[in-house]
């Protein structure tokens, strides 16, 4: 992610393939502008509402695409045991 010359939000600058963001349907250029109902006007803010928090399972994230509003949610992938 990277701050926004307006400083309307973060422009999103690389997406790993099969990552949650990418399942979630986010893309390299969308600009989120909003965390689970916060306002994000940098990347201090978007790192500040993605620490990562006990029980949760998702974040809700609202991104601009091509002048459109889209809603996304991204789901945090569950830690799996192993046992031999």
């Amino acid at each position: 992610m990277q701050d926004t010359e307006e400083g309307n939000g973060v422009k999103v600058i690389n997406v790993e393939d099969s990552s949650a963001a990418a399942t979630a349907g986010l893309k390299k250029d969308d600009i989120i502008i909003n965390i689970n109902d916060k306002k994000i006007d940098n990347t201090d803010d978007a790192r500040e509402e993605l620490v990562p928090e006990e029980g949760r399972k998702s974040y809700k994230i609202k991104a601009l695409r091509n002048g459109g509003e889209m809603t996304f949610e991204v789901k945090i992938p569950r830690k799996l045991k192993t046992a031999n």
